[in-house]
């Protein structure tokens, strides 16, 4: 195992808790507002709730992948590959979220919760880039990122669930 993942096995450790945890929280908060999530009317909301979920699922699989025994090399080429893939539904979540129309609140914050996460989303990249050629500092740059995409999807989590309650569910 790299000595530098070594070095971050107690911050991989309490990414994968923190991660899984909210992630579990999602879930019931979604459980809760089924119905919103599932009237016809409200796909923008299912659209933030699955880019959430990405994040939440983004965040622990870098952690996961931190835990396994392996190469900075390996490392980032398996980073870049979680974040490239995981862009590739989110964007498709993009679009449906910001092509919906009826549900009667800001878009702005729609449009602004979509276009952080592309932000996200190539800062990710750019530092798994960073990782895979080995330079141990990019570790920092997508371990901050790991922090601020929890940080983002509480934050979005908590929109989201007042946005449910508003439109009825």
């Amino acid at each position: 195992m790299s000595e530098e993942l070594v070095l971050w096995h107690d911050f991989n450790v309490a990414l994968v808790t923190a991660a899984a945890a909210l992630l579990g929280l999602l879930f019931v908060a979604l459980s809760i507002h089924i119905r919103a999530l599932t009237d016809q009317r409200n796909a923008e909301l299912r659209s933030v709730a699955r880019s959430i979920f990405l994040g939440y699922v983004v965040s622990l699989g870098f952690g996961f992948l931190a835990l396994m025994p392996q190469t900075l090399w390996a490392f980032g080429l398996e980073l870049v590959a979680l974040n490239v893939g995981a862009s590739i539904p989110f964007a498709a979540a993009a679009r449906s979220g910001l092509r919906a129309t009826g549900v009667g609140f800001d878009r702005r914050v729609t449009m602004v919760q979509f276009i952080a996460g592309f932000a996200l989303f190539a800062s990710a990249i750019a530092g798994s880039i960073g990782v895979a050629v080995g330079e141990p500092s990019a570790l920092f740059i997508v371990a901050g990122i790991a922090i601020v995409a929890l940080l983002w999807g509480v934050f979005n989590t908590w929109e989201l669930i007042f946005r449910m309650q508003s439109v009825g569910g």
